[in-house]
């Protein structure tokens, strides 16, 4: 049959059922062609072809190790763990895993490293690490580590370092500066070229009082709307105030955490005489117990430093160190707003590949290449340099990418260096890094589908999807698009999706049947729940083993996933959602069409096709062959009338029905199904 005649006899068939069967048993509308009509339909069983065990997608699941797999009844995740547990990582089809940051780091999630060429220990040993590795690389799963870029722990010995003095070897790994309003709007900090002065980002260098001269001054307040304080020199020193009221209290805060109160000399005006010594200046507090709602008073964030004798107003809100102008203090900067985090220095674009952090950067990073790393996911990319929309940050990253890809071709000439970068934006703020990074993850495609399935509308998904990577391809011909749903940054798929179980399904299946490379964050594929909202913790609980690997270290966890059934219970289930990541995921492999064939908007069910909006449809298409994806994003049962050729069911999740009569072809899709024809 022609595609001419199929396409008439298609429309046909819609004139037809739209007006002969426009009402079903029950007497509602139908939702498409031959719902009323339920004879001659088929149950969908999925009959794929067998795999021929070629591993043809690239699909990474994520981990924090952490709170995956405890080896050794400690309650933390380890190395030992994840290796015991590779058979299940590669029954869900993951040819590659990302591991959170393995560095030793002052907290627990590992994002304030202080050592980038060790591994923290409560993990294991380098041994471990260098055990997984090679277990892995068996099995076909290679292995990616989280590498930051932008900051360091506070504690790392180049930190450390640095503070003590400005002749320090490492003070140019940071940023610091005296006056960081004057040296920004001036562009004398090459890191933020975009001269935005932020008061937030900047924190004083941690120093000691040793060595620090003493004054005996004068603090005289005047309190009322707009306090001051009016610092000059004195001959004595006030013996501690003995009124040990607190209505009304006020305190100097200074040096070393001392806290002395004022002595009240009536009509809103208090003194103290004290022997001054503190390198950072000081505040004046309303409370000794707390330094919330207001008790603390300090400068303006426009303010300059105080000179003796002139008054200076004092302010509660953003209260910042009253900085008397003898005193040098030297500030750091934190692109994260956090004095635990300091950014590092590169210096200028320009030369970059010169900065003494840069080398030590890329160092470290051969050095995990030598250990038989295959890639990187960079994190926070766009905050290497401050201006984000410039060039700067793709510039910088091309040139690190470049220089590891060359270092890691040395040992692999038959592969590139796999580098993954997080923009947290969508697409269109995304896009331009691709000149600097091969991969970067789409938020956009979680953001369009999670809207789609909570709206029941999946008519446009395929649209936005091909728009993004038109907007890629302007960037790199040879971009690699990680899809994903959530991550250790963003609420549980689930959660989002309402804790409908059947919605997180379909979202694993539209992301294992789409195009890219998709990312799966474990306990995903078991349907956990969780939100930000009460903390990170809630997003980042124990991996459920129903055995003694299950770890202990979180316990922070939302009530929801009392009703989670763990690995070994949903094994056992065809129709858990476990089931789900499997299938879906062992179909990529089967199938090179599936894996990395083009993805194609359907002909019929598109944006244009808002009677049925509910559908998300498209093709797959590699060297000849075909697959038709369909998606019931909506709960109710659609019936969907098709001219393509249908070759056989591959793969199916939830209940689908098909019959051919008259050549034509119905599809009877239930609530929350999917289905994936191959096509003659």
């Amino acid at each position: 049959m022609t595609f001419i005649m199929k396409r008439l006899l298609l429309c046909a068939a819609l004139v037809f059922f739209a007006f002969a069967c426009g009402k079903d048993e029950t007497g509602s509308r139908s939702q498409g062609g031959g719902e009323g009509d339920l004879t001659n339909y088929t149950v969908q069983k999925a009959a794929p072809d067998e795999w021929d065990g070629v591993k043809r997608s690239a699909t990474t699941y994520q981990l924090l190790v952490y709170s995956f797999a405890d080896s050794d009844g400690d309650g933390m995740g380890d190395f030992r763990g994840i290796m015991q547990k590779l058979d299940y990582i590669e029954s869900l089809g993951a040819t590659a895993l990302w591991l959170s940051p393995i560095h030793p780091a002052d907290s627990y999630h590992g994002y304030d490293v202080i050592d980038y060429t060790a591994v923290n220990p409560a993990y294991g040993t380098m041994a471990d690490f260098e055990a997984l590795v090679a277990a892995a690389h068996e099995r076909g799963i290679r292995i990616y580590l989280d590498y930051v870029l932008n900051h360091t722990g506070k504690s790392h010995p180049w930190f450390l370092n640095a503070v003590k003095s400005t002749d320090s070897e490492y003070r140019d790994y940071y940023i610091f500066s005296l006056d960081p309003q004057a040296d920004v709007k001036a562009g004398r900090i090459p890191m933020l070229t975009d001269r935005a002065y932020n008061s937030g980002e900047w924190f004083d260098v941690p120093t000691s009082e040793e060595g620090v001269a003493s004054r005996r001054l004068k603090f005289s307040l005047a309190w009322g709307s707009r306090p001051t304080v009016t610092v000059t020199e004195s001959d004595t020193v006030d013996a501690p105030n003995p009124d040990t009221s607190t209505a009304n209290a006020k305190y100097l805060y200074f040096g070393d955490g001392e806290c002395l109160k004022f002595y009240d000399k009536g009509d809103s005006k208090y003194e103290l005489n004290v022997d001054f010594r503190s390198s950072w200046g000081f505040l004046v507090r309303t409370s000794t117990t707390t330094w919330d709602g207001g008790t603390k008073f300090g400068a303006p964030a426009s303010a300059g430093k105080l000179a003796l004798g002139i008054p200076f107003v004092l302010t509660s809100d953003g209260a910042d160190n009253v900085v008397p102008d003898w005193i040098e203090v030297w500030k750091f900067h934190s692109n994260f707003y956090t004095e635990y985090m300091p950014d590092v220095n590169y210096g200028a674009i320009a030369s970059f590949r010169e900065s003494p952090t840069y080398k030590a950067m890329v160092e470290s990073a051969k050095g995990w290449i030598d250990r038989g790393v295959d890639g990187f996911r960079l994190d926070a990319v766009r905050h290497i340099y401050h201006d984000t929309a410039s060039s700067e940050n793709p510039t910088f990253l091309n040139g690190f990418y470049t220089d590891l890809n060359a270092y890691f071709k040395q040992s692999h000439p038959d592969r590139e260096l796999y580098m993954v970068g997080e923009v947290f934006a969508e697409a269109d703020e995304v896009a331009p890094y691709y000149a600097g990074l091969p991969a970067l993850f789409e938020f956009s495609f979680w953001n369009r589908l999670s809207w789609a399935i909570n709206n029941a509308t999946g008519c446009y998904f395929v649209k936005d999807i091909l728009s993004y990577q038109q907007l890629y391809a302007r960037y790199r011909a040879d971009y690699i698009e990680p899809t994903k749903l959530s991550n250790h940054d963003e609420e549980r798929t689930r959660t989002v999706l309402g804790t409908t179980l059947d919605k997180a399904k379909s979202a694993a299946a539209v992301l294992l049947t789409a195009a890219g490379e998709p990312y799966v964050y474990y306990g995903e594929e078991l349907g956990y729940v969780g939100s930000k909202s009460r903390g990170d913790e809630y997003v980042r609980n124990p991996m459920k083993w129903d055995d003694s690997f299950t770890t202990k270290f979180m316990d922070k966890q939302d009530s929801g996933m009392m009703s989670v059934y763990d690995v070994t219970r949903q094994s056992g289930d065809d129709a858990s959602i476990l089931n789900v990541y499997r299938q879906f995921g062992r179909l990529r492999h089967t199938y090179p069409s599936m894996a990395s064939g083009a993805m194609l908007r359907h002909d019929v069910y598109n944006e244009t096709n808002t009677e049925f909006k509910q559908i998300a449809a498209w093709y797959r298409e590699s060297d000849g062959e075909r697959m038709l994806v369909l998606h019931n994003l909506s709960g109710t049962q659609t019936v969907l009338t098709l001219d393509d050729d249908i070759d056989k069911c591959v793969a199916v999740m939830n209940k689908v029905d098909r019959r051919v009569r008259d050549g034509v072809t119905n599809v009877r899709m239930s609530g929350y199904s999917s289905v994936v024809f191959k096509l003659k």
